[in-house]
């Protein structure tokens, strides 16, 4: 089985560069053969392996005309199966097509995606949909969403969880820890967020929030927002300075992997107020840190947490204020978060997650043969 991989993606940050790198790096343990598509300046990213060959694909692999480069590429390249861990697959494929769905935001929020590339990514969608002799989803939400936008055939779909990276654990030293919170500047005590500024992460709500639980809370901590410095950045600047919350909102900019663990260590709880997810990274590695997390019951956020998160109605801020004063003021519930999330966080493994990817593959190829 010669499997090609579409890398392009390991240079995002968010969920689809996690998904990849992390699948990547089970893969090179796993002794089947790769050819793996990836840009050049991302080459030095990709784990080694006797069992990979690493082929350059600098196209855009949005555009028509990257779609087709890349298309061409993929017939030169002698492979049985290619797996896009997207919904931009360069159909139609000379070999069975296997793909990753991980959202459908553009369909929940039509705003926050412009007209063009919105009419553009459902034809992309429906067109990959199509063509996948399997389709992975990262949640079983996703995989109910899907059929109702896309009405995909569930016969052909595989709800595969994320995985949480080994890097995030309960046991982060102190040193690790301090030297963590002086390079981001962060304050003595926090509650944490972590993700992208982008409408449907409802940050607005969630500074609407830490505004009345200053007024709840004598010593309400403070509140980190983690995430590149984008167009939403600004304008969630200007929500904190008329919402009073200068000083007692900080946004250290994106924190790399190898600091994140830390930073988690070191809040006091972990919020997470998303109106959609199409699973929520996030809060799982919060969990994984032994940190207490209260989040939305929205979308696919129960389905990770379970019942180790305290979970709130992500339009109500009566709901969220109360969720947090409880966590904060309550040290035995705090434990308790605290060991439950640690179980539920051990439930989610990348290695499971690849084993099962690996059977996908199989079972597409074993179907592609008989017909």
């Amino acid at each position: 089985m010669r499997i090609g991989f579409d890398a392009r993606a390991v240079r995002y940050r968010g969920g689809i560069g996690v998904y990849s790198r992390n699948l990547l790096r089970q893969f090179a343990d796993f002794g089947e053969e790769f050819v793996v598509f990836c840009e050049d300046q991302q080459k030095a990213s990709i784990p080694q392996s006797d069992g990979f060959t690493l082929v350059s694909a600098n196209m855009d692999p949005v555009s028509w005309g990257g779609q087709g480069a890349f298309r061409a590429l993929v017939k030169q390249s002698d492979i049985d199966l290619l797996h896009v861990p997207s919904p931009w697959a360069p159909t139609p494929l000379p070999v069975p097509l296997v793909s990753t769905m991980h959202d459908v935001t553009p369909f929940l929020d039509p705003s926050s995606v412009p007209l063009t590339l919105r009419i553009r990514y459902k034809r992309q969608l429906h067109r990959t949909l199509n063509e996948s002799r399997r389709v992975i989803m990262v949640s079983q939400i996703l995989f109910s969403a899907l059929g109702v936008y896309a009405n995909i055939d569930p016969m052909k779909s595989r709800v595969i969880h994320n995985g949480v990276s080994a890097r995030f654990g309960p046991n982060i030293d102190e040193k690790a820890r301090l030297a963590a919170r002086h390079r981001h500047s962060l304050p003595e005590r926090f509650a944490f967020w972590a993700g992208d500024f982008r409408p449907e992460k409802n940050l607005s709500f969630l500074l609407r929030a830490w505004s009345r639980l200053q007024k709840r809370l004598a010593d309400a901590p403070d509140l980190v927002l983690a995430g590149q410095k984008k167009l939403e950045y600004r304008n969630l600047v200007r929500e904190v300075e008329s919402a009073g919350l200068a000083g007692k909102v900080h946004f250290p900019g994106f924190i790399p992997d190898e600091d994140l663990p830390a930073v988690y260590s070191e809040a006091e709880l972990f919020v997470f107020p998303s109106l959609y997810e199409g699973f929520g990274l996030p809060p799982l590695e919060a969990m994984a840190c032994g940190t207490p997390c209260v989040v939305s019951n929205s979308s696919s956020l129960p389905e990770v947490t379970g019942s180790a998160a305290l979970l709130f109605n992500p339009t109500s801020l009566d709901d969220f204020e109360d969720c947090v004063v409880r966590v904060l003021t309550q040290p035995d519930l705090r434990e308790s978060l605290r060991e439950a999330g640690l179980r539920r966080a051990g439930l989610f493994s990348w290695r499971r997650a690849a084993e099962e990817t690996i059977e996908v593959y199989r079972s597409a190829l074993s179907e592609s043969k008989a017909s």
